[in-house]
């Protein structure tokens, strides 16, 4: 139900391993892979014992009987081909199939003698790789898709914590239809392709993530594993990967266990963030090997065969400065295979960096809009500021940051780390001054006092007002995201989107 519909195929029970699509799309994209990819007994052997269950898992009872013939075209197909298969009625044919100790079991109606038909979802599927650097070579992050050859890929995108006005800090609005819904497209058509959560909730890791009560004025809903779901389907139809997390605290490595087996095989999940900034150390490297083994699972390879650069997704941190030392690496390194830290700085690849630990790829998992510095700005300051001196203004204009910005977007540009992070989307209001400080509080929406509903426009208002004002855009009153201006009919969004944009949706 979730999953994408592609077209109907229609599978002639005399031609066990013919293929004929008819519908939009459907039949190029098969034969295409067939003439690419013939079908191998050895690989389809080995990979569909866990395609089996995960269509098993898809399935609700429904009228049944043998078909032979189908199992062996199924049988015959490479691994990535059906990674799973959706059950319907389409064009006067209705079909369900499961698995049971391997045989196909099929219902049709008016489907006539020799046809079956097969309304699928051609799902696809992506594994990430990492390719260790060395005295002569910087490290790499690769990525194939649907079994294409592993390409280097550059992972540029956000920080993804869109809190509306009126909620505090909270993990459940990343997954809010009418939040993602119009923050995925815009940061697709900017040439974005990642984003980074901090949390997650989905009803199984509310215990350990923010996804307690909205505040009042908060319009936000609970959170379940369908909606996650449907929120990654989503992603990756706008080809923009995402990088999940749970926050440090009591249960986390059940929570990301349970990540990787929920989320891990699904094609928008680049991997997972152990923990962000505050890091549960004791348990830091029993969460690592929860996603090694979860992920490997999911994507059918043997954990205790598989190394932590090839288990298909990411396994990374998003810390500070602790990160690129041979200290923190030799001790914690084991099942991490991208290493990422937030220097708000211009941090760069060097040759033989920390030669006596392995050279894994690197991610700025924060940088902020002032020339990668930490600093946040507004374009309705009641008082310009000339000097644009950040001391002495009391309200930082969004122009002060036009130079820096452009000059740090220069820079990425020609940046070849593994990922490329900005802090931040759009502006917070729960972390401005009267949320910090206990100011004044204001009506919410529904008459309640509600401190997280103020702008903090100066900074007289409390100690947060760069970190209350860090995105490239603000959010009007009605969740209507405002690109801010930086002057000279440019903002922020127009440079970066000039840079980024310059490649296709997806490619790195």
């Amino acid at each position: 139900r979730r999953l994408r519909t592609h077209g109907l195929g229609s599978i002639p029970r005399s031609h066990n391993r013919a293929v004929e699509a008819s519908s939009r799309g459907l039949r190029p994209f098969l034969r295409a892979m067939w003439r690419e990819q013939p079908p191998a007994a050895s690989s389809a052997e080995s990979g569909y014992t866990q395609v089996r269950r995960e269509i098993l898992l898809e399935i609700s009872e429904a009228p049944q009987r043998q078909a032979p013939a189908f199992r062996e075209l199924l049988r015959s197909w490479p691994k990535w081909v059906l990674p799973s298969v959706l059950l319907g009625t389409m064009a006067g044919y209705a079909l369900t199939l499961c698995f049971d100790a391997g045989a196909s079991i099929v219902h049709t109606a008016d489907g006539g003698a020799n046809a079956l038909t097969l309304k699928a979802d051609l799902r696809a599927r992506t594994d990430w790789r990492v390719a260790r650097g060395g005295h002569d070579s910087f490290p790499q992050l690769q990525l194939s898709i649907d079994g294409s050859d592993f390409a280097p890929f550059q992972l540029r995108g956000f920080d993804y914590s869109p809190a509306a006005k009126c909620c505090a800090n909270n993990d459940f609005s990343p997954f809010q239809v009418d939040i993602y819904t119009r923050d995925i497209p815009r940061m697709a058509r900017m040439g974005a392709n990642a984003i980074k959560l901090y949390g997650m909730c989905d009803g199984v890791l509310d215990k350990s993530n923010l996804c307690g009560k909205p505040a009042p004025g908060c319009l936000t809903k609970p959170v379940s594993v369908a909606d996650v779901l449907a929120f990654l389907d989503f992603c990756y139809d706008h080809r923009v990967f995402v990088l999940l997390a749970s926050r440090p605290g009591p249960g986390d490595v059940d929570a990301y266990a349970h990540i990787a087996s929920t989320y891990g095989g699904h094609p928008a999940v680049a991997g997972a963030l152990i923990f962000a900034e505050t890091l549960d150390l004791p348990h830091f490297d029993e969460v690592g090997k929860a996603l090694h083994d979860g992920f490997s699972k999911v994507l059918g390879k043997d954990p205790a065969k598989t190394s932590v650069e090839q288990a298909g997704r990411i396994i990374g941190t998003a810390a500070q400065m602790q990160i690129p030392t041979e200290k923190f690496q030799s001790k914690y390194g084991q099942w991490v295979n991208v290493w990422g830290f937030d220097p708000y700085d211009r941090w760069h690849y060097a040759k033989d960096f920390l030669p006596k630990v392995p050279y894994k790829p690197y991610m700025l998992t924060e940088n902020g809009i002032l020339g990668a510095n930490n600093a946040g700005c507004r374009t309705d300051c009641a008082a310009p500021c000339p000097s644009c001196d950040m001391q002495e203004c009391a309200c930082i204009p969004c122009t002060c940051l036009a130079e820096p910005w452009r000059k740090y977007v220069g820079w990425m540009k020609d940046s070849s780390l593994a990922g490329l992070f900005i802090f931040e989307w759009t502006d917070e209001c729960w972390k401005g001054g009267a949320a910090i400080v206990g100011g004044a509080a204001t009506n919410g929406p529904d008459g309640n006092q509600n401190p997280f509903c103020i702008e903090t426009l100066v900074k007289g208002e409390g100690p947060g007002f760069h970190e209350a004002n860090h995105g490239i855009f603000s959010m009007s009153s009605q969740g209507v995201l405002v690109s801010k201006s930086i002057g000279k009919g440019e903002t922020f969004e127009s440079v970066l989107s000039g840079v980024w944009a310059a490649h296709r949706p997806g490619a790195g």
